[in-house]
């Protein structure tokens, strides 16, 4: 009898824990509203469609139809304010043998860059599109060799092209005025890889941020900075010490003689990393190079559930007591890096690669953490676990940091999932999973606002959500405060509000946040 009693009461307990739990999924965010929605309607499934983000200028939807013409298929080009309402159509028709193979949006006008032909990959397709008038011009670029494309950028009148020829790193610049591509030298290496690209508008330049295998076999960065039309202004190489090993990096904009260089670093040549650092540079020269390990921070471990959390700082707390230093391994998806009030904030996702078991990964590309993914059937996408957000003051100490949750989002290129948007002293991360936007407020150390789940809000209050497309939904900073969400979703309503009971439309969500400011 007893034992009965004792398991019933184990099932009761159980009870009420999913109970809370799910109390606890169903909290929504207190200042979290989506003021606004517009829906294009898919009438079959081969229908998709895209966003060029233009900031305060809109956002500019695309889609390719099957209409075909004497010069391609019809794209249709919609150009959205920031309320959402549709400021201009146009239809323009894309060369058959084309493919689209990057986006961007400069200076009032909206750019599609497009590979002419699958077969050679020197001849491109440029579309402009003018914001203010919907105007449409059609550009020829011709690279002269062939260039499997990883990063496409636009500064002032010059498109940066970057990737990988005969597996070797290569950018180049195309002058819009005159028409012409130049090689910038000095990428061409077998040592290097390309990482990142920051564009500096207001200053007029962009730097090069490059992964560089060094003589020990370990791995730094180097960040070059150019004019926007591509000449050569700085040249920093972080020296990381002999026994350190940079993952990867991110860089500030170059400013005054300043720039900072912040990443990941392991002990030996790896993906997976044990901790942060800084770099400084003041006129060329390297400052410092600090080094923060994982269990050294404050809340890396905080997307945790508490039990667990509080099992491994403990677990820190022993190794300490006993002269070792804790070790973790992660591999971390840096985004860039955010100069606010004197604070370098550094945003990065936590994720892990999943593999059948019958195959192992590989990669095309010159170095340990660079190149472009070959075709690998055993690969079976990135899981992502959490972010974090660390803030450095300008002698590159951690002045706080704070980790967020990402539950059940599996992507299968890297790319960043959780918006960071920031306001005042508090700090908002959000990202779409389910048709569910989550999201978590700090301050700090502190936690402004738990994390919460918000439903996409529907057209009408009839609706009801019969399936969606996990495959295609995601949430991205707009301008200011704004964020918007998109996916695909079908969609019942009973009523027939809106002329049908059943449609399905890929949508857009407004998404903005009011924090009130605090008084003393």
């Amino acid at each position: 009898m007893r034992v009965k009693t004792s398991l019933f009461l184990l099932l009761f307990i159980n009870v009420l824990i999913l109970s809370a739990q799910r109390k606890k999924d169903q909290d929504t965010s207190a200042v979290i509203v989506q003021p606004g929605r517009i829906e294009f309607n898919l009438y079959d499934f081969s229908m998709q469609y895209d966003i060029v983000n233009g900031e305060d200028n809109g956002l500019l939807v695309y889609l390719e139809t099957e209409d075909r013409t004497d010069h391609g298929y019809n794209w249709t080009f919609n150009l959205l304010d920031t309320a959402l309402n549709q400021v201009w159509t146009r239809i323009f028709p894309i060369p058959f043998d084309s493919y689209l193979t990057g986006t961007e949006y400069h200076d009032g006008k909206y750019y599609l860059l497009y590979n002419a032909s699958r077969y050679r990959n020197e001849d491109l397709l440029l579309l402009e599109l003018d914001a203010e008038t919907g105007n449409i011009q059609m550009i020829e670029i011709n690279t002269v060799f062939p260039i499997q494309l990883t990063f496409f950028e636009v500064i002032d009148d010059n498109i940066l092209l970057s990737g990988y020829t005969n597996f070797r790193p290569v950018l180049l610049t195309f002058n819009l005025n005159v028409q012409k591509p130049r090689v910038v030298p000095g990428f061409y290496d077998n040592k290097s890889d390309i990482i990142d690209i920051v564009i500096d508008d207001e200053a007029h330049m962009f730097t090069v941020v490059q992964s560089e295998k060094m003589r020990n076999n370990h791995y730094t960065m180097r960040a070059k900075t150019f004019t926007s039309e591509g000449d050569l202004i700085q040249n920093n190489i972080i020296e990381p010490g002999e026994k350190k090993n940079l993952v990867d990096g991110a860089s500030t904009s170059f400013y005054g003689g300043f720039q900072y260089i912040a990443g990941t670093f392991s002990k030996k040549p790896s993906q997976y990393s044990r901790g942060l650092y800084l770099t400084k540079f003041v006129n060329g020269r390297q400052q410092f190079t600090k080094y923060h390990y994982y269990a050294d921070l404050t809340n890396f471990f905080g997307y945790m559930n508490s039990r667990r959390e509080q099992r491994i700082k403990d677990r820190i707390e022993r190794k300490k007591e006993k002269g070792k230093k804790p070790k973790f391994s992660y591999r971390l998806l840096v985004h860039d890096i955010i100069q606010r009030d004197g604070e370098y904030l550094m945003i990065a996702e936590a994720y892990y690669p999943r593999y059948s078991s019958y195959s192992s990964p590989g990669t095309y590309g010159t170095g340990a953490y660079g190149g472009y993914n070959s075709y690998n059937p055993s690969f079976m996408g990135y899981k992502y676990t959490h972010a974090i957000i660390v803030a450095f003051d300008r002698n590159g100490n951690i002045i706080w940091d704070n980790s967020f949750g990402v539950d059940g989002v599996e992507t299968y290129s890297l790319e960043e999932n959780v918006a960071v948007n920031h306001t005042n002293d508090k700090t908002v991360l959000m990202y779409l999973d389910e048709n569910t936007i989550r999201s978590k407020i700090v301050k700090g150390n502190e936690v402004y606002e738990g994390k919460t789940f918000n439903p996409v809000r529907l057209t009408y209050q009839s609706d009801e959500i019969k399936s969606k497309d996990p495959e295609i939904e995601g949430l991205k900073n707009w301008y200011g405060n704004v964020m918007y969400a998109y996916g695909e979703q079908r969609i019942q309503n009973d009523q027939g509000e809106g002329g049908r009971t059943s449609r399905r439309v890929f949508y857009i969500n407004k998404i903005t946040y009011n924090l009130q400011e605090e008084t003393n």
